[in-house]
């Protein structure tokens, strides 16, 4: 007699070793079917299917049995559901009463409209439902062999306290499972949330940092203004005073030219005091001082217009048709102390149109890259600047010969805080600004980069804003 078999304590030890097989991490399936095969090849059967109550699937309002396990049974029956009351699964369910079969089910009342085939052979059949503390949690079936004693009223109850284990080895196992996958969910919550708290500080650091460029630039914009009316009357005095000396030179030369009218002791005295205050060399430096003053105060002129088209104080925050080659040359010249120790610039323009942008962000790119251009070359280097259009586009390229950047570092190189400057030497935040001021322009940055080498960065942008 099967039951023999089932009553062994290796048998029902088996048994437990595979529920607590779920909770060392096998799937739910693999576990459920090892666990049927198992009640199977206890009752000495042919075939068997397990259908558990599945909570989160509805038919017509109606709880669901789903074929979790099953054994020569169609492979497409695998996840199929059925309703209470459906079949003798569903009816299992539907009545929470288990069910021996023997012989031709065409005479039974329950189901002998399930049956199709009259002349198949009685089968016999025991059918649990499968209960944990009260509760339907599934049914489990398992059929006998063709030729094999069919199973008896005894087999079935003695089996129903076999069953009780099986019951709770399975809850068990949609208890881990179940709380398996509550785990995986606060887990993801929580990287979730993380991931927001990581954003959110990263956000609110790149808006300081936006909004620290933005005062500085109102105040560069500020300075600029005030010293454009000293510079503005300096350059104006230089003139006049050139205008000036031009004509008191000039009106030494009638004097000189006089000097032979003059009694021999006063042109003694005249050659003297010439000599004496060096007026051969005064005619010489005095105009080569006033064209050095003059080169100085337009060169300082030229800084505080720089200042201002970096700033763009002029400017409101809107879309502007602009010529990039002038913002690169403006902010050239702002960022020229940093560079001019370290490179030597070239400049490779090619012909682009105006572009429609932010013109202040776009010199805030070019800043950040051409400061990160020289403090990247050790010594002395070259950094190339090259322009040109492609189709609807134009691109700005900033090369540098120096150190390059290593390639586990360069998907890394726009991460907000990251720096492979000294600590005190940089924030991380600028090519992460750069980023998303051209993802505002619906352009695109570029890196390629080989250390020892050198790093070239390409900025792709629409000519026209595209809204």
């Amino acid at each position: 007699m099967p039951y023999e078999k089932i009553t062994q304590i290796s048998w029902i030890y088996d048994l437990y070793r595979l529920g607590q097989s779920g909770a060392l991490g096998r799937q739910a399936g693999a576990v459920q079917q090892r666990i049927l095969e198992h009640i199977v090849q206890g009752f000495e059967g042919k075939s068997g299917t397990l259908a558990l109550i599945d909570e989160d699937v509805m038919l017509f309002d109606e709880k669901t049995l789903t074929i979790v396990a099953g054994i020569d049974i169609p492979d497409q029956a695998i996840g199929s559901s059925i309703t209470l009351g459906q079949g003798i699964l569903g009816w299992v369910a539907e009545h929470g009463e288990d069910l021996l079969l023997n012989g031709d089910l065409s005479a039974d009342p329950r189901f002998c409209n399930l049956v199709r085939d009259k002349t198949s052979k009685p089968v016999s059949s025991m059918c649990w439902a499968l209960k944990s503390e009260g509760k339907l949690i599934g049914v489990l079936s398992v059929n006998g062999k063709e030729g094999a004693p069919p199973y008896t009223g005894e087999d079935m109850a003695k089996g129903a306290t076999v069953i009780t284990l099986v019951s709770i080895v399975l809850d068990n196992v949609r208890l881990h499972f179940e709380q398996q996958k509550r785990i995986a969910v606060i887990s993801r919550m929580n990287e979730e949330y993380l991931l927001a708290q990581q954003q959110i500080e990263q956000t609110q650091s790149q808006l300081l940092q936006s909004d620290k460029m933005a005062s500085v630039g109102q105040l560069a914009a500020g300075v600029a203004h005030e010293i454009n009316n000293p510079i503005g009357f300096v350059y104006s005095n230089l003139g006049s005073m050139e205008k000036y000396l031009k004509d008191i030179f000039g009106l030494l030369d009638v004097y000189e030219g006089a000097e032979t009218a003059l009694p021999e002791a006063v042109r003694a005295e005249v050659r003297s005091a010439k000599q004496q205050k060096d007026l051969a060399f005064l005619r010489e430096d005095v105009p080569m001082l006033m064209k050095e003053s003059r080169d100085g105060i337009t060169r300082v002129k030229k800084i505080v217009q720089d200042l201002k088209d970096f700033s763009h104080v002029d400017a409101q925050d809107e879309w502007q048709w602009v010529d990039l080659h002038k913002g690169l040359n403006s902010t050239l010249n702002i960022v020229w102390n940093e560079i001019k120790y370290h490179a030597e610039v070239k400049k490779e323009y090619g012909e682009i149109p105006e572009v429609e942008c932010f013109p202040s962000q776009l010199n805030q790119v070019f800043m950040n890259l051409l400061v990160n251009a020289a403090h990247a070359i050790t010594d002395k280097g070259i950094i190339t600047i090259r322009t040109g259009r492609q189709d609807e586009e134009v691109f700005i390229q900033i090369a540098d010969t120096g150190k390059g950047i290593p390639e586990e570092n360069l998907k890394r190189v726009f991460d907000p805080f990251f720096t492979t400057k000294p600590v005190g030497k940089g924030t991380g935040l600028g090519l992460s600004l750069s980023y998303g001021i051209m993802q505002k322009h619906n352009g695109r940055i570029e890196v390629q980069s080989e250390v020892g080498k050198g790093t070239t960065f390409t900025l792709w942008l629409p000519i026209k804003h595209l809204s």
